[in-house]
Parts: C-alpha cells; sequence; structure tokens
C-alpha cells in the first residue's frame, strides 16, 4: 500500500509541476492552456514553453508546431484528449495517409539565460471537439538541450539534458453562434491576406484544420491560385476543401482534378508541372472519398494524355463496375504505362476478385509490368515472394509459379485485409 501511495505521488507531482532540466544546463519545461474556455469550433492550442534558468546558453531542434507522419518521433509531443468521465476523444487522423514513415526537417533554436521559448500546438489535429463540456488532456514532450560553448559558440556533442514536460490540463468547450465562430477566426483570415510572412503557416494551418461554411469562396481562390502567384501549398488548401466536405468544396476539387478551374486571374488552369501535381493530388482526395457521384468525369478522363495513370489508379478505389471494367480493359493495352497503372488501381479495390488478374499479369512481357504486379500483389495479400529487382523472364516465371501455387492452396480462404480511412472526411 506504502508503495502504491508513494507512485501515485510521484504520478501526482509529474503532471502538476514542470520538468527541470538537469546536468549542464538548467531549464524549466511544461504545457499550459492559453484559455480556459473554448467555443466549439474555434482552435484550441496547447503552448510548450521551454525557458532558460541556467547561467549558459541552451540550444534545440525546433520545427514549425503541426503534427507529422510519423509519430514515432522522439522530439515530437504526445496528447492524450479525454472527456470528463474519461473517454478518448476521436482521432482525425488514426492512421498515417499515404507513403511510408518520414522524417522532420528541424532547425535550431537557441536560448540565451532567462530566455523563454513558446510553441503553440493546435489540440485540433488530435482530437475532435464536437460537444461542449469539460475536457482533459494529457500533454507529454521530451526535448533533447544542447548547451553552447561559450568561447567557440559550438554545441555540445551530446546533449545536456533531456527535460521532461507532462503535464494534466483542463478546460471547458462551450457552445458557439455562428457570429462568435467568425468573430474567432477573423484573425486567422485576415492573415491570410496579410503581407507579413511569419503570419501565414499559423492561419492556414487554422483554417484547413477546422474549415468553416464561410471560408468557402476563400479557400477556393486560393486552391485556384495561379502556382507563381500562391504563397502557400495550394495542396494544404484542398485538403482544407475536403475536410469542409460541403458539395461545394468537393465540386472545387473535382474541377480542379479536371483541369476546368478557373484560376484567380479569370483564365482556364495551366498544364504546368505544378498544376498537374495538383490535379493528381486532387485526384487522391477523391479516390479517399469514394463518392460515385464523380465517377462518370472521371471515366470521361481516362484517355486523356495528362494525369491517365492517376485516373486509372484513383478509379480502383471505387469498386465500382464501371471503372473495374476499365482497368481490366487496360490489363491489354498496348502501352506498358498503362498496364502498370490499371494494375495499381486493382490494387487499390482491395478484392480478392482481382487475385487471378494480376497472377497473370506475372507473365507480361515487360519487365516493369511484371514487378508492378509482384508487388501488387505482396500489398494485396501480405504474402512475400523475392523477386529481385531487375529479374528475367526465368526468374519472374519461377516466382509466378510460386504465386500460384500459393493460390491454388490459399485462395479459397484468402480475405485481404482492407485499411480503415486515414483521413477525417
Amino acid at each position: 500500500m506504502r508503495k502504491k501511495l508513494l507512485t501515485a505521488l510521484l504520478v501526482w507531482v509529474g503532471l502538476a509541476l514542470p520538468a527541470v532540466c538537469s546536468g549542464q544546463a538548467n531549464c524549466l519545461a511544461r504545457f499550459v492552456m492559453e484559455k480556459d474556455t473554448y467555443l466549439l469550433g474555434e482552435p484550441v492550442f496547447c503552448d510548450f514553453v521551454l525557458q532558460n534558468t541556467g547561467t549558459q546558453t541552451i540550444q534545440f531542434s525546433y520545427r514549425f508546431p503541426t503534427r507529422v507522419l510519423n509519430r514515432d518521433l522522439a522530439q515530437e509531443p504526445r496528447f492524450l484528449t479525454t472527456d470528463e468521465a474519461g473517454n478518448p476523444l476521436a482521432d482525425p487522423a488514426p492512421r498515417p495517409c499515404g507513403g511510408a514513415k518520414g522524417s522532420v526537417v528541424y532547425g535550431y533554436a537557441t536560448l540565451a539565460p532567462g530566455q523563454t521559448h513558446t510553441e503553440r500546438w493546435l489540440l485540433n489535429e488530435w482530437a475532435r471537439f464536437v460537444h461542449p463540456g469539460r475536457t482533459r488532456v494529457r500533454a507529454e514532450r521530451r526535448l533533447p538541450v544542447v548547451v553552447l560553448d561559450p568561447v567557440t559558440n559550438k554545441p555540445s556533442a551530446l546533449p545536456a539534458a533531456y527535460p521532461m514536460a507532462l503535464n494534466e490540463l483542463w478546460f471547458t468547450v462551450h457552445p458557439a453562434t455562428e457570429e462568435q465562430l467568425h468573430a474567432a477566426f477573423r484573425p486567422y483570415l485576415d492573415a491570410l491576406d496579410s503581407k507579413v510572412a511569419s503570419d501565414l503557416p499559423e492561419a492556414l494551418l487554422v483554417v484547413t484544420t477546422l474549415p468553416q461554411p464561410f471560408f468557402l469562396a476563400k479557400l477556393q481562390a486560393m486552391a485556384t491560385a495561379p502556382a507563381r502567384e500562391a504563397r502557400w501549398d495550394r495542396k494544404q488548401i484542398l485538403e482544407g476543401l475536403a475536410r469542409l466536405g460541403t458539395p461545394p468544396a468537393w465540386d472545387t476539387i473535382l474541377k480542379i482534378a479536371q483541369g476546368t478551374a478557373v484560376v484567380a486571374s479569370g483564365a482556364p488552369a495551366a498544364a504546368g508541372q505544378e498544376d498537374l501535381l495538383l490535379r493528381a493530388y486532387a485526384l487522391a482526395l477523391l479516390g479517399e472519398k469514394r463518392d460515385k457521384a464523380v465517377l462518370p468525369a472521371l471515366l470521361g478522363m481516362v484517355e486523356g494524355v495528362e494525369l491517365r495513370g492517376d485516373v486509372l489508379q484513383t478509379l480502383g478505389f471505387f469498386d465500382d463496375p464501371r471503372g473495374s471494367q476499365v482497368l481490366f480493359e487496360k490489363l491489354r493495352a498496348p502501352k506498358a504505362f498503362d498496364r502498370v497503372n490499371a494494375i495499381l488501381g486493382l490494387r487499390n479495390r482491395e478484392s480478392k476478385d482481382v487475385v487471378p488478374a494480376l497472377l497473370a499479369m506475372l507473365n507480361d512481357p515487360a519487365a516493369q509490368v511484371r514487378q508492378v504486379a509482384h508487388f501488387a500483389l505482396q500489398s494485396l495479400t501480405g504474402k512475400r515472394f523475392a523477386l529481385s529487382a531487375r529479374a528475367s523472364l526465368e526468374e519472374s516465371a519461377r516466382v509466378a509459379a510460386r504465386w500460384r501455387s500459393w493460390w491454388r492452396e490459399k485462395g479459397a480462404s484468402f480475405v485481404p485485409v482492407s485499411q480503415p480511412p486515414c483521413r477525417d472526411w
């Protein structure tokens, strides 16, 4: 009993007090809420505060405070948000979207003795606040700190301390009127028009993470801005439109994908490389949404020169006979490019019905097609057979035989694992 009481006391102290740097550096690290009360729908910020209380200058890694795909990075904060009853709030991004986990490019922040560094972390990236009431946040972060040599101004080779911030924070969410939300978001909308570069990143983060219906015209104009004039990542604006989720927002995304959107200058969208990348991203978002209402428009893009491969891959997400027919037909296309993208589209269906067709493509005359069919089967089934990067026809045939043997044995009982959605739309 005494041991349990001591453990509980230590946990309480850790949650209640800021962490203190040890070793050669002296500093305080803690999380604090900016306010005690918030309106339902407005941005909820939690500040990470690091104060240099020692006599030496310290340095630590820093980047713009936004959630990243790789949640295993040591320097990243972790937020566990629950309601008053202890029930976890829904995570807007339960798993990373797209691609492998990557690293984050950090810069370095320097603090002289007595200085304080503050980062504003938008909790709405970690939790959906959809109901009024009391909310609890368990905020945690461990940040390596180095000291600067007073003579050479060079950082120490190894961290001098690992301050750990661990805080339990409470705030209350109240219902809001539309007028109140207009007022709450006005500073961020004004910042989008400001010429001050430092105001832009946080404003973009807020308006694309928490888009409101009255943002629509602003987001549409920003998404269709000419690439040479945009001061923002237009893909981030597309994400904001998708998160808004209204029919006009998705219609804008579709028009951008088709290349029929009118840019802010009043001219048709250009076909430059940056514009093609934006259109490809719009297709990817439409694939994630899987709204079959857009299929006729996508099918009309199949024979186009631009983005044909992206369209074929997107069709697979809809699991619709119209799209599947096109993909199976493209497996016999004369160009290897079309066959590759048809394979990738069929893989996106996440259905065992496509496996026989993918097995047949293991004997395609083009090495690239054979490789992609092999990787598509691995992705779909979770089964692994070794195939070298420059496999000959003979090696490909041997691996294809192994795949067919596996299919004869396991095909009847095989059930593909469908990936859960990774976005909040």
